[in-house]
């Protein structure tokens, strides 16, 4: 499990969190937040969205929405399972 960025902004009423990338993240790939050192939520990403378009990865740097099951307190870090350089 690896730190591939953080939470900016929540869109409730529409269910869209809008996070700032350190690292890359694809589709398919199951990603966990935590906030404070405790887990919040563990999710597959079936959207990525940018620019109001759906788009099947993002880079470093990216600043994306994604679609999640929860609200996901703004300041929360986000890890990618799997191994360094893997989109699992």
């Amino acid at each position: 499990m690896f730190k591939i960025g953080k939470v900016i902004n929540n869109y409730e009423k529409i269910g869209i969190t809008i996070v700032e990338l350190t690292g890359n993240l694809s589709t398919g790939d199951k990603i966990k937040f935590y906030k404070d050192g405790e887990l919040v939520l563990f999710q597959q990403i079936d959207r990525i969205i940018m620019n109001q378009k759906n788009i099947p990865f993002a880079n470093t740097k990216d600043v994306v929405a994604l679609v999640l099951n929860e609200k996901v307190p703004k300041g929360s870090e986000i890890y990618k399972t799997g191994q360094l350089g893997s989109s699992s």
